[in-house]
């Protein structure tokens, strides 16, 4: 009878963990997910159907907040080489952005930061030179020379709205709060000309060709949902696309 209990108990845990944790592949266009809620129980992993091989990427995304004091980190790359092999932060209090690529770190000023609007980023690296480059809102950084020079290699753990701190745990000081949309990684270094069709988003942009927004596979955690974009925003020139 104890055996029988535990096993129901069990069966129900698992229930539990299955209900909070929903994997889909959908096309998100014209959707966002929404991050309402500053607990590390919040996110969401996006999946790539192959494993790390290439030498050169490009992350692409778009968010919307309102926090002014904390350092958000809307997307977060692990493998098992590198915690922090590609992650993007901004700080709203001082206005930077940061950017991570096998652990190493850079700051990049003066790029545009927008409460309650949609701010429209894209960082790329390439190991050839070891420079990286932001572009935010149109506007393009310097580049700045980040990290070791070797290629993205091995399983990919690709997290939005937390800062990853091990294989299954995130730091609560760097939780997201808002909307985040239109994530795409490529695996190359878009030219500013492909990266500023998809900022304008008047043509039909480059697809991610290691992620895309447009057929993603991913897992929803905690409180975090797909919402229809014209439900929380209004439209700007970026939803015509």
């Amino acid at each position: 009878m104890k055996n029988l209990a535990s096993y129901v108990l069990f069966l129900l845990c698992c229930g539990l963990a299955w209900s909070q944790l929903k994997t889909a592949r959908r096309c998100l266009r014209e959707k966002v997910i929404t991050f309402p809620r500053q607990t590390t129980e919040d996110y969401v992993q996006l999946h790539s159907n192959e494993t790390m091989d290439f030498s050169k990427i490009t992350v692409c995304l778009r968010f919307y907040t309102d926090e002014v004091t904390k350092t958000i980190i809307p997307f977060s790359l692990s493998t098992p080489t590198h915690l922090a092999d590609f992650t993007l932060m901004c700080s709203p209090h001082t206005k930077q952005y940061f950017l991570t690529v096998h652990n190493g770190k850079a700051a990049f000023n003066g790029l545009p930061f927008h409460l309650n609007q949609w701010n429209s980023v894209c960082a790329t690296w390439d190991a050839g030179s070891g420079l990286a480059q932001m572009f935010v809102n149109e506007v393009p950084s310097v580049k700045k020379a980040i990290g070791p020079k070797e290629a993205f290699k091995g399983e990919a753990k690709v997290i939005l709205g937390q800062y990853q701190t091990g294989p299954s745990s995130f730091s609560p000081d760097y939780v997201f709060t808002g909307f985040i949309s239109d994530v795409h990684v490529y695996k190359e270094a878009l030219s500013p000309l492909l990266i500023k069709n998809y900022m304008e988003a008047k043509i039909k942009f480059k697809l991610g060709d290691f992620i895309s927004w447009r057929n993603l596979k991913h897992t929803l955690a905690g409180s975090v949902q797909v919402e229809e974009r014209n439900h929380v925003t209004f439209y700007t020139k970026q939803d015509v696309n």
